[in-house]
């Protein structure tokens, strides 16, 4: 037992409970850093907002926010934005994948997203739009995306085995409860999807007016590590041309980056 009573195991559970609600304040910052007060904050992460001033206070301490007097509000410091981009640099994936992404989407005049699972929502690592596009996503890198109104979603969703899948829709109906809801309808069919075609389409989920498709990216580390899709507007991205064309594509791009990834692997 500890002085205060505690074991040493609830301690550890205590501190690791604390790490992850830190994380999450910390996840609730978007691409371009605005100043957001506790109050933001606790409307972000759902967290009662003392428990959100507690770690603020104490993320604010350790070099990890930036606090504004004249705002009452914080901001992400260099300390994070560098971890970012350490991590980001060292994923030899996402450097592969841009000059073909940015291919793809001036061959096929939509937009193009890899993403990574990340509890219950997914990152986007890069995106990249065609040239010639009139619109494009609001998507960008480093945006969160929930994971499931989209085709990237869905694929992931789809690509899952059985256990993995219902845990991760548990914890989905706990935190978004609306969103579980209508997503349930579609679970059946993306899983059918990746397992007869290995790709999913979505109309109109991910912005209104879209038309999306995506397939899975595998890792020598973990199955559907990431998620590769694009999205246009429906007048230029049907289902019927995504079935067609866009989707055989995406696919021969998805086998040549696992390629690559499997040559690296081999070569270290």
């Amino acid at each position: 037992m500890t002085k205060n009573g505690r074991s040493v195991e609830e301690k550890g559970a205590g501190e690791v409970r604390v790490l992850a609600r830190g994380l999450v304040i910390l996840q609730a910052f978007e691409p371009d850093n605005p100043w957001l007060s506790n109050t933001d904050l606790a409307q972000a992460t759902s967290l009662p907002k003392p428990t959100v001033s507690r770690l603020t206070a104490n993320l604010t301490e350790a070099g990890y926010l930036a606090y504004s007097t004249q705002r009452a509000a914080y901001r992400l410091t260099s300390s994070v934005l560098t971890l970012g981009f350490v991590a980001a640099s060292n994923r030899d994936l996402v450097v592969w994948a841009r000059p073909l992404m940015q291919a793809f989407a001036d061959q096929h005049n939509v937009s193009v997203v890899l993403a990574s699972p990340d509890g219950d929502t997914m990152v986007c690592h890069e995106v990249m739009h065609g040239h010639a596009m009139l619109f494009t996503l609001r998507v960008r890198a480093g945006s969160r995306l929930l994971l499931g109104p989209s085709a990237l979603g869905r694929a992931l969703i789809g690509a899952m085995g059985d256990a993995e899948r219902e845990r991760f829709l548990a914890r989905l109906g706990k935190d978004y409860p609306a969103v579980l809801a209508s997503l349930r309808e579609h679970v059946e069919m993306a899983v059918d999807d990746m397992r007869r075609q290995q790709y999913c389409v979505a109309a109109g989920t991910l912005e209104r007016g879209t038309n999306g498709v995506a397939v899975v990216i595998d890792t020598a580390d973990q199955a559907h590590s990431y998620a590769l899709g694009c999205a246009a507007p429906t007048n230029t991205l049907s289902v019927e041309r995504i079935v067609a064309e866009v989707a055989p594509g995406l696919l021969a791009l998805k086998s040549r980056l696992e390629a690559e990834l499997g040559g690296a692997s081999a070569e270290i």
